[in-house]
């Protein structure tokens, strides 16, 4: 071996250990945002780790039996999120009878500076823990309560659809339907092709992340599952979707797999998954 492979396989090494260092040293104090809000269920709803965040965005026609739509935003590692909000509105917009609530995740801070109580992580699949299921289905039943609602609708997309899915299981008839955008549904498998995407020892890290295919079972029979997925997907690929359907076939769950033909992973606020939405709506 020549002296400037040695040194490049000593770099290598130093270079991989300071970034394990650096992720032990930050995970040992992740930032958990507590600050105080009044809780209004409006733009905020009280949780036990706190408050989070959300709008709410009422249609027209309502009448005292509304749907009610949860739209869950994804992991943003590089944006402050604000399209589950858009998304929300365009559902609200479209559908009778429909109050549609964008919902910031715990620990996110969004376009508007408005920051959810609880840890947000590192954003590489650690965050969809049972604190962070259980705020935001805690804030669903809340509203659920309120609402009253013919029909209740949770839509995720990407690691928000994960939360959905962990929280539909964890949460049996919580929602009629749970509409999964883009699911990284096996958690390890997509950790693992993010990892050899990114190249990045970060995603080795060990986490208390559930996924959704390990507690697929404990849906509930009358629970609609519609997943949907581009083709081109490069960061949530379809094979994910693909094993989580089967799982839920297995189960004898109602579930159905939408591939969209030439679309990546940012396809949330697109026609086919606003015609799906519809649907389910009716």
């Amino acid at each position: 071996m020549t002296k400037k492979k040695i040194i490049t396989g000593i770099s290598l090494i130093l270079l991989i250990s300071v970034g394990l260092f650096f992720y032990l040293s930050v995970k040992k104090d992740l930032p958990r945002n507590t600050d105080k809000h009044q809780e209004d269920t409006l733009n905020w709803v009280a949780t036990k780790i706190g408050s989070l965040h959300i709008k709410t965005f009422k249609g027209d026609s309502l009448n005292n039996s509304p749907n009610l739509v949860f739209v869950i935003h994804g992991d943003a590692p590089f944006n402050k999120p604000g399209y589950q909000y858009r998304m929300a509105k365009k559902i609200s917009s479209a559908n009778k009878n429909t109050i549609a609530v964008g919902v910031l995740r715990p620990g996110y801070t969004d376009v508007e500076e408005q920051t959810s109580n609880g840890v947000k992580g590192l954003t590489t699949g650690d965050n969809y823990t049972l604190e962070n299921i259980d705020a935001i289905a805690e804030a669903i039943t809340k509203l659920k309560s309120i609402y009253r609602p013919a029909k209740t609708v949770i839509v995720g997309h990407s690691g928000g659809s994960a939360l959905a899915a962990d929280i539909i299981s964890l949460y049996p008839g919580i929602s009629t339907t749970a509409v999964l955008v883009s699911c990284p549904c096996n958690v390890p498998n997509f950790r693992k092709h993010m990892k050899e995407t990114q190249n990045d020892p970060l995603w080795n890290e060990p986490v208390e992340s559930i996924s959704p295919l390990d507690v697929a079972d404990k849906i509930a029979k009358e629970t609609q599952v519609v997943l949907m997925i581009g083709e081109k997907d490069d960061i949530t690929p379809i094979e994910l979707s693909r094993q989580y359907n089967e799982k839920l076939k297995s189960l004898n769950r109602n579930v159905k797999l939408i591939s969209i033909p030439n679309e990546g992973h940012e396809i949330l606020l697109s026609k086919p998954v606003m015609k799906a939405i519809a649907e389910v709506l009716r």
